[in-house]
């Protein structure tokens, strides 16, 4: 037989094994994060059932003071809410102050050994857009498309990335995740006055989080060319995901 004939069949049989082992690897994706969303849904609602029988009457007293502190903070959103309309109006302003947030359950880890990124529970992901990722009130991350499923990448994450302030001045910046629990601020001007112990917030610029979502304090500085870098103590422990709030710019 033609040794040319053999190599073009051989190449063509790892072709298409390729392909069939790249959708069986993505339905196989599929079928185990549909296994791992039912299984905590289910351990959720036997832990609810549990909660509300041994402490019925102390749950509810619960509910009742949150319900209270709730109902409280709608009344200040919706005087600032119709504040900031106004103050529009008067300032022929057009700039978007629209939003809306979802919680959002962590699946598993992306990757054995990786505590950087994790597959999310997100119904409503749009794979086009980057969503920013909140946790305890504080940035925690992006959500990014990876094999047409929510990725989250957690601050510690080299490909976590979004736009920031340092300070009272405050100096413009790109947070990027970094290694041993910690992230560096980079591009920041070199005129700009930062200093050791500055509060890093996000700026809403890059249309991922809105603007002042707190992410962490400057702990260290340094100069690279014609900018500075900040090395950032984050705020957010994200060393036990379970629930995220996904923002979501309209």
């Amino acid at each position: 037989m033609n040794k040319k004939f053999i190599l073009y069949l051989t190449i063509l049989l790892l072709f298409i094994g390729g392909i069939k082992f790249n959708f069986l690897q993505k339905e196989l994706q599929d079928f185990t994060n549909f296994i791992k969303i039912k299984y905590h849904q289910i351990n959720d609602y036997l832990e609810n059932i549990i909660l509300l029988h041994l402490n019925q009457e102390e749950t509810i007293e619960n509910l009742l003071l949150q319900n209270r502190e709730l109902e409280k903070y709608k009344l200040q959103f919706n005087a600032i809410k119709d504040e900031l309309q106004s103050i529009k109006k008067e300032c022929n302003s057009s700039i978007k102050n629209s939003f809306d947030i979802k919680l959002v359950r962590a699946i598993s880890y992306s990757k054995l050994g990786d505590f950087s990124s994790v597959w999310i529970d997100f119904k409503d992901f749009n794979k086009t857009k980057i969503y920013g990722l909140v946790k305890d009130d504080f940035a925690a991350g992006i959500v990014v498309e990876k094999n047409s499923k929510p990725l989250a990448l957690l601050n510690s994450n080299k490909k976590c990335a979004y736009a920031v302030e340092i300070g009272d001045v405050r100096a413009p910046g790109v947070a990027i995740g970094h290694k041993n629990g910690i992230m560096k601020v980079k591009f920041i001007p070199m005129h700009k006055q930062i200093k050791v112990g500055d509060e890093v917030v996000t700026s809403g610029m890059d249309n991922i989080f809105f603007y002042g979502i707190k992410v962490g304090k400057v702990i260290k500085i340094k100069e690279r060319g014609s900018y500075k870098v900040a090395e950032i103590k984050p705020y957010a422990d994200i060393s036990h995901p379970k629930y995220f709030w996904v923002i979501i710019n309209n």
